[in-house]
């Protein structure tokens, strides 16, 4: 009897739209080599076995051959031990390519080795891809499968096989803490699968869009967005088939996965498309039915790229270190047992810098008694010069200033009449072209003008009848 004793691993898995932007790069080796598998033979085995086995080809017995003092490919010794060396493994068919890196991602080989996950690196069998709260992943299956690793997650590799001659593959991955993101391939020939395990649920299909969550309370959550799901509840073996918009859970102690409708998408008309702060913040209507939302951002055109994941208790989300740029946030609602809902998309366009000076005088709702002011700011980083305004209404539809200055951080206002005012100033540095380049405003900032009353005081007496005059304005009232 036969027996391969390949390195298990268990991990959960989610899904995605990925595209291999890489496909073509050179995959470089992992800077930590991990364990070789170490195979027991037993009676019948050969080289060639081993090799198809381990390898996923028969051709390659030699160089195992090569890494075990070149024993007879056909005459084993019974109990000896045959070592395949981590470095076959990763150049057989099959793995997984590193595409896409945010954030603090880690990896981990079967023999505890780890380091930080880079584009381009490959991974195999026995490998696990761990990402902190703001990390996000991508990988690339052989058959062009996608697989995206969301914050605070962890995936082990546990099976990823391909083989050239049928076309056919079996991926097999273990989710043991957050989510994971999977747009599956159709997998045509027969015997082909993907599954993603859970410590309560697996999940399989043969080709579909789908996501699977494992919560801090061991539940286990798929939202199918496209194609069909089997979902596979451990303890019982009972099955249910999860079809486009529905989800299914599986909590301890169910002997059936149960389904619902996924959430509608949320509604982001109430969102500003143009925000001019280092800090993006969304605020979105709240979702009947949601209890919390995941949002990721990414450059417009280029939807694997995630540079920001995020998990979010309300209606309202953050993302920061991001470049000026054009990008495309998407958001889902999520319910109560975990299951994500459907996703909306919204285009982001960040234009954050040059960041505007901090603005010295007037102070925020302070009273000038002069009319003359001088408006006063700090020197902005970089700064070529500064577009300063000045309007009698909050919109700054009633300018009575609008100048760009070279160089200074000041601007002196005369002859201003007793009222409210509203100014605010913004910087502008030189853009990559060398041409000036002005950033957002910054925050308005309101002063009051209150001129004295009585500068000029008049005094006329005709008879017995006595008469006060004195300057003042519309509006002002007198003590006399």
């Amino acid at each position: 009897m036969k027996m391969f004793l390949p390195v298990q691993c268990s991990v959960r898995l989610t899904t995605w739209a990925l595209a291999a932007a890489c496909a073509g790069a050179a995959a470089p080796a992992l800077a930590q080599q991990a364990e070789p598998i170490r195979h027991v033979v037993r009676n019948g085995d050969t080289l060639y076995d081993l090799a198809n086995a381990y390898l996923e080809d028969p051709l390659q017995w030699k160089a195992l051959a090569q890494a075990n003092g070149n024993p007879h490919p056909r005459q084993l010794k019974l109990g000896s031990t045959i070592v395949v060396p981590d470095a076959l493994l990763r150049k057989k068919p099959g793995g997984a390519r590193v595409v896409h890196v945010s954030g603090t991602v880690r990896y981990k080989v079967r023999g505890g080795a780890e380091g930080a996950l880079e584009p381009g690196m490959r991974l195999i069998d026995g490998d696990t891809v761990i990402t902190d709260s703001g990390g996000f992943a991508t990988l690339e299956m052989t058959d062009g499968s996608i697989v995206r690793v969301t914050g605070d997650s962890e995936l082990r590799l546990e099976r990823l096989r391909y083989s050239l001659v049928k076309k056919r593959s079996e991926t097999t991955v273990s989710l043991d803490k957050g989510r994971v993101e999977s747009r599956v391939t159709a997998q045509q020939p027969t015997g082909s699968r993907f599954r993603v395990d859970t410590p309560l649920m697996a999940a399989g299909v043969r080709g579909t869009e789908f996501g699977v969550t494992l919560r801090n309370d061991g539940a286990a959550t798929s939202d199918v967005l496209q194609g069909e799901v089997e979902l596979t509840a451990r303890q019982s073996g009972s099955s249910a088939r999860v079809a486009a918009g529905t989800g299914g859970a599986v909590a301890a102690g169910m002997q059936a996965p149960a389904l619902a409708p996924l959430l509608p998408v949320p509604d982001l008309s109430g969102v500003r498309s143009l925000q001019e702060r280092p800090i993006i913040d969304l605020a979105f209507a709240p979702q009947s039915g949601a209890v919390s939302y995941r949002a990721f951002i990414w450059p417009a055109g280029d939807p694997e790229r995630i540079v920001g994941n995020v998990v979010a208790s309300q209606p309202r989300v953050r993302f920061a270190g991001l470049d000026d740029g054009d990008y495309v946030v998407r958001i889902s609602a999520i319910d109560a047992q975990g299951i994500e809902g459907r996703h909306a998309t919204w285009p982001i366009k960040l234009k954050a810098r040059p960041e505007p000076p901090v603005t010295l005088a007037p102070v925020d709702g302070g009273t000038v008694q002069q009319q003359d002011v001088t408006l006063e700011w700090t020197e902005g980083e970089n700064a070529i010069g500064y577009r300063v305004q000045l309007a009698r209404d909050e919109a700054f539809a009633d300018l009575l200033l609008d100048e760009t200055l070279q160089a200074q951080t000041g601007r002196t206002v005369t002859g201003l009449a007793s009222g409210t005012y509203y100014w605010r100033v913004a910087s502008v540095a030189r853009g990559k072209d060398g041409s000036p380049d002005m950033g957002p405003y910054g925050d308005p900032r309101r002063f009051i003008v209150r001129l004295p009353a009585g500068n000029n005081v008049a005094l006329e007496q005709d008879g017995d009848r006595l008469t006060l005059a004195w300057d003042g304005e519309p509006g002002q009232r007198y003590w006399v």
